[in-house]
């Protein structure tokens, strides 16, 4: 898979700025980065309510008069300012300013353009808080139907990724991140390492080695821990992963959402 496009998050306080500098460094260079931020229709509903008043907490409440979205809308575009002049150096940087959960919102703008990658800064809570709360990244995790790069690490980028690590155990999701992973590491100059565990679920072994033919000079790693474990805990500064599509109660025990919660490296789920 080629990126031909990158949809990234920019959050109030300009998290989001090293999330772009590392899917920039994922794709191709000169790759076109569309920088999003938001205007949450119940924050604009309870900044246009008057002060010491009975919360009015009708349907209508939550569609704020034009007036009470103006200000919010432009502290939304001076962050996106600040992004962009942070990111001066990358050739091919717009903004947009959207209105709604930013994790919608990226999803919208992705697309079903083939190549888009949607990127945001990792979440910071657990798995089952960032459900419960709403949190954008955990929420792109489960629905998006496009690639996500949750991303850690200071702005600058330096270096990254030094070390590429991906899982395989036979399956196609599997055997897709792996491609992926090889393209990212050969394109960037770093270390591939390729993880198989033996503490989850079966393995196939003839899709493993089909899997591992296609790749580019690599290390591999096996390990005797849960998939989860292993690929946390095998070094990489971005970790490739696919995502089985799974929902409701099946999707608990997503390997890509567990990873991309708890590792400490950025995390590259691929559809």
């Amino acid at each position: 898979m080629t990126f031909t496009r990158i949809v990234c998050g920019i959050e109030p306080g300009g998290g989001g700025v090293g999330t772009a500098r590392r899917a920039a460094r994922i794709a191709p260079e000169g790759t076109p980065v569309l920088l999003l931020a938001t205007v949450d229709l119940e924050a604009a509903a309870l900044a246009a309510q008057p002060l010491g008043g009975e919360l009015d907490v009708s349907p209508m409440a939550a569609i704020p008069p034009a007036p009470a979205l103006g200000p919010l809308e432009q502290v939304a575009r001076e962050v996106l300012d600040q992004a962009r002049d942070a990111l001066a150096d990358l050739p091919d940087v717009t903004t947009a300013v959207a209105i709604g959960q930013l994790g919608a919102c990226l999803q919208d703008a992705a697309g079903d353009e083939e190549g888009a990658l949607i990127a945001l800064d990792a979440p910071d809570e657990r798995r089952i808080l960032g459900i419960l709360d709403g949190n954008p990244a955990t929420w792109l995790l489960h629905e998006a139907t496009r690639p996500v790069l949750v991303a850690r690490g200071p702005d600058d980028a330096e270096g990254f990724p030094g070390v590429v690590v991906t899982g395989v155990d036979g399956s196609p999701q599997s055997a897709a991140a792996a491609h992926v992973a090889g393209e990212v590491a050969e394109r960037a100059g770093a270390e591939l390492r390729v993880v198989v565990a033996s503490g989850g679920r079966g393995l196939h072994e003839e899709g493993i080695a089909a899997a591992l033919a296609g790749l580019p000079r690599h290390v591999m790693v096996e390990d005797i821990h849960h998939p989860v474990q292993a690929l946390t805990g095998a070094g990489g500064d971005l970790i490739v992963v696919g995502h089985r599509g799974l929902h409701g109660l099946r999707a608990l025990g997503s390997v890509s959402e567990r990873v991309a919660h708890e590792a400490e490296a950025s995390v590259l789920v691929v559809r």
